[in-house]
């Protein structure tokens, strides 16, 4: 007869009453994000322990602009970054960047729009004060965080509704920080701009400049903020990207709930507030609904992209070789995660 050992006996005993147990370490993403209300789906899954239960540990790296994570993708340090549809972007992608747009991160919904225009006090006291009045911005100056930008794309768009010509007819400021550009609005070094709502907000609120336009009347439902991530780990790693996607996802619904009524959410609000550049709830609750929207199934408004891409491309030659939608975009994340999240329902609802 064997006889086992104290030690021995008790861990067969534990694995016949328990079942076998796990020493996998989680699956780790390395990711690039920023400190902007449009991403509160994930800040919101980070903080409410929605990953680490999916079998995901999170390692994040803050950037003040989705631009500036592109070089640490293509060295492979990060393997997601959130990221605007910019003209630096499509370029690098045509250029052989091996990334490609995954996920939803934030758009004008109808109603919730996230960018919005200010001009100064004194452009405002001459009678613009929405954008059918934009034909008296011609040869102001209009600042921006960077050349080929959401930013420029919407205040172009309406300049042009304007009857102006956005390459000729005002002077652009650019690569200038947001928080800056609200600034320099007071001070009248730029006659108008185009802000994240928050800094809209501020600006307004300081007396720098009123808000005199939402985004969301010149591109109703346009893309603002996507995720992109490395081809490579979308290939070896799909199924760590599926369970981040449920989890963001399921961060995403609360979020849009929350912009909706904030009252009804301080759980939300504060964990908006610790995240973001508002640092207050009531700054937070203060500008809702306006925190952006995200696509609840995932999938970014590919639409938009794609004009946006085409309009730096033929009106404003900031890109010079189009990119197809096929190689800008992978969809299979976003429609694997919501068909399981609808599934398995790991959170319950």
């Amino acid at each position: 007869m064997v006889v086992l050992k104290r030690a021995a006996f008790l861990g067969a005993l534990s694995a016949l009453l328990l079942g076998p147990i796990s020493t996998q370490a989680a699956d780790l993403i390395r990711i690039g994000e920023g400190p902007f209300i449009t991403g509160g789906g994930f800040f919101i899954a980070q903080e409410k322990g929605y990953f680490e239960k999916l079998g995901i540990s999170i390692e994040s790296k803050s950037f003040i602009d989705g631009a500036l994570a592109v070089p640490s993708l293509i060295a492979g340090e990060l393997d997601i970054s959130f990221m605007t549809a910019n003209a630096g972007v499509f370029n690098s992608i045509a250029k052989g960047a091996p990334l490609v747009f995954i996920l939803d991160r934030g758009n004008n919904k109808k109603g919730r729009g996230y960018t919005v225009m200010n001009v100064t006090e004194e452009m405002h006291a001459q009678g613009v004060n929405s954008m059918a009045d934009f034909a008296k911005l011609k040869g102001k100056k209009v600042g921006l965080s960077a050349a080929g930008s959401i930013n420029q794309y919407l205040f172009a768009k309406a300049l042009q509704k304007a009857g102006l010509d956005p390459r000729t007819d005002v002077q652009w400021i650019t690569n200038v920080g947001q928080p800056d550009l609200m600034k320099m609005l007071g001070q009248k070094q730029v006659d108008a701009t185009d802000l994240a709502y928050q800094f809209g907000y501020f600006a307004q609120n300081n007396k720098w400049g009123p808000i005199v336009a939402v985004d969301d009347e010149i591109d109703p439902d346009g893309a603002v903020g996507l995720y992109v991530a490395r081809k490579e780990f979308v290939r070896d790693k799909h199924d760590v990207l599926v369970r981040f996607a449920m989890a963001y996802l399921q961060g995403a619904k609360e979020f849009n709930a929350a912009a909706g009524e904030p009252d009804k959410y301080k759980d939300i609000v504060d964990i908006l507030a610790k995240k973001t550049a508002l640092q207050k709830p009531e700054l937070v609750r203060a500008i809702a609904p306006n925190w952006s929207y995200t696509n609840e199934d995932g999938i970014p408004n590919v639409k938009s992209v794609m004009e946006q891409q085409d309009y730096w491309s033929k009106y404003f030659t900031l890109v010079e070789k189009p990119v197809a939608e096929s190689a800008l975009f992978d969809l299979s994340i976003a429609k694997e995660a919501k068909a399981r999240l609808d599934k398995e329902k790991p959170f319950g609802n």
